[in-house]
């Protein structure tokens, strides 16, 4: 049946035992498909009969249909023509991981980002109200979407007016790992359709709930009513379903196997959500253990990426220590701001993509106030093949423009553990700590100086006579290269510079570089414009010295998603573009 299936239009006329050998034949192809190339495989599998459903009710060709989040988006895919681009998920240019117009005209939203929909859906049903268009918009909220504090905003909203708006609750319990918090209450217990149906009823919703959203007949027949009672006004399509669904194992996975690399699909063997080998996150999570073990005053916060913070391991040994508080990242930031204001030693540990969301919450209630928080910000930098908007290649930019808040790059595996253990010993004001996604850099050890540069100084690498290159840490493998290859087309001698500090900048020591060497290059894993480099430049600017400088930077607005090296040669940041670039400005 699948390989017939070419739009949303060939399964309108499916009977209930259609769809339900179609969603047979999809949870098979998944697990197939998913096992060999990784990808957002639980999330998926509980979203079968619900999206064949939505597909069967509703005429995408008339109706918007918004998927929050994007990852539970494969089924919709497969039903709009994309079975082919299954085996190119998580290479170059292949099938992107989320929902994205790029792909089809059947994908509205962009969603990479959670709990977007229900604001963007009311803009786009009071525009169809606003224009007499035909048609609905239907957003699709998933994996703990409901509980970002855009979600909520949007319900206030949305309740407000009669709009052609049918939101659908897919509530499978879990966000990344499990739900918390009173959302999670309210969709628990054998009364969990009455406590709901008092809460949307109560803002102003109509309230239809499907107790098992894998029985397609139950869920055609809610979404039929919804499709019916949206005359009225907005409508809210609770249904319960299962994550993971149809992998045995998927029962014993602490995320329901939310996210994995390739894995056996007979057994789950092999299954992670991260690449294998040693990586930063597991240093953030082995160190906060060691200090949270002799300081129980010590707090931990993630918004629900524990996997990806490196808290997932030892957040089961210090349940009151370190908190999951869901998808609610702006929540995170003012929790930790309220923890230091009582004298606590907190770390707010996010994801770089997910911190822009709490941007003003950081600036607001933890820079203005000067709270000594320590926000650890993973995946800094390139961040693999979830989306153009996962990418942290602003983090530099945005963060080094708030007042009092220092940034530090800890791109090496003992910055990383020393600085957070300095932090937990007195930290005084505000400060980012952020670190790379990939594995530690194997020649880490072979490179860097045999003692501990003090952590209040950038780390001199290599000393150089002919220039020197200032290096963001994700860059420092560059740098070396970049260095070895001076040497030997050019007979060039530079050092190189572990800068550590991004905020603020190490300027006696950037004098005294400027004062040995006439030539400065700055390396950088982020957007150039307002960058390390651009500092750097101004810094020179304003103090009147003169050093003839380059800045390896990114200049794309949006880079795609990607593997590093093939995104670093696609962007000019790898060490043969940057030899191009000075071939004719330093070089002949």
């Amino acid at each position: 049946m699948l390989e017939s299936i070419r739009s949303p239009r060939d399964i309108r006329d499916f009977s209930v035992p259609q769809l339900e050998d179609l969603a047979r034949e999809i949870r098979t192809f998944l697990i197939d498909s998913i096992s060999t190339t990784g990808g957002h495989i639980g999330a998926n599998l509980g979203v079968i009969e619900l999206t064949l459903a939505l597909h069967r009710v509703f005429d995408a060709d008339v109706d918007d249909i918004l998927f929050d989040v994007g990852h539970q988006g494969y089924t919709h895919k497969l039903l709009t023509g994309r079975k082919n681009l299954f085996a190119s998920l998580n290479t170059y240019e292949g099938m992107s991981r989320f929902i994205t117009p790029g792909e089809s005209s059947y994908d509205i939203l962009d969603a990479s980002h959670g709990g977007t929909a229900i604001s963007i859906g009311t803009g786009l049903a009071l525009a169809r109200q606003n224009s007499g268009q035909p048609g609905l918009v239907v957003s699709v909220l998933g994996d703990g979407s409901l509980v970002e504090g855009m979600s909520f905003e949007g319900l206030n909203f949305a309740a407000d007016r009669p709009l052609p708006l049918v939101l659908v609750v897919n509530d499978n319990g879990m966000s990344i790992p499990p739900n918390v918090g009173g959302i999670k209450n309210l969709f628990e217990g054998d009364d969990w359709a009455a406590k709901s149906a008092a809460f949307f009823g109560g803002l102003g919703f109509q309230y239809l709930p499907v107790f098992d959203g894998h029985d397609l007949a139950e869920l055609t027949s809610a979404l039929d009513q919804a499709r019916e009672k949206v005359l009225a006004g907005p409508v809210v399509v609770h249904a319960k379903t299962e994550k993971g669904r149809g992998l045995d194992y998927a029962k014993d996975h602490p995320y329901k196997f939310h996210f994995s690399m390739p894995f056996d699909k007979e057994t789950g063997g092999g299954a992670s959500p991260i690449p294998p080998g040693a990586n930063y996150t597991n240093i953030v999570g082995e160190t906060l253990k060691q200090i949270i073990e002799k300081d129980r005053s010590c707090f931990a916060l993630t918004p629900a990426t524990p996997y990806a913070s490196g808290l997932d391991a030892v957040a089961p040994l210090f349940p009151d220590n370190i908190i999951d508080v869901g998808m609610a990242e702006q929540h995170a930031a003012g929790m930790a701001a309220g923890l230091a204001m009582a004298g606590k030693t907190v770390f707010a540990c996010f994801q770089s993509t997910f911190l822009q969301r709490a941007m003003d919450q950081v600036f607001h209630d933890i820079c203005y106030p000067d709270l000594p928080v320590t926000i650890i910000s993973a995946r800094s930098g390139f961040s693999g093949f979830d989306s153009p908007t996962h990418h942290a290649l602003y983090d530099l930019p945005y963060l080094q423009a708030l007042p009092n808040l220092q940034v530090f790059y800890a791109g090496t595996s003992r910055d990383l553990e020393a600085i957070i253990r300095h932090r937990a010993e007195g930290a005084k004001s505000p400060m980012v700590i952020l670190h790379p996604y990939e594995v530690v850099w194997e020649q880490e050890s072979q490179h860097l100086p045999v003692e501990i540069t003090p952590l209040n100084q950038p780390e001199v690498v290599k000393h150089g006579a002919d220039g020197v290159i200032l290096t963001v840490g994700n860059r420092l493998p560059t740098a070396v290269k970049l260095r070895t290859e001076l040497a030997r087309r050019h007979s060039a001698d530079f050092g190189i510079v572990n800068i550590r500090w991004i905020n603020p900048l190490p300027e006696n020591f950037l004098r005294d570089q400027v004062a040995r060497t006439p030539r400065v290059l700055t390396l950088e894993e982020g957007r150039a414009r307002g960058g390390f480099g651009s500092s750097v430049a101004q810094f020179l600017v304003q103090s009147n010295l003169a050093a003839d400088l380059h800045i390896s930077a990114i200049n794309q607005e949006y880079v795609p998603a990607g593997e590093k090296t093939i995104l670093s040669q696609l962007t000019g940041i790898d060490a043969e573009s940057i030899l191009a670039d000075l071939k004719g400005k330093w070089f002949d």
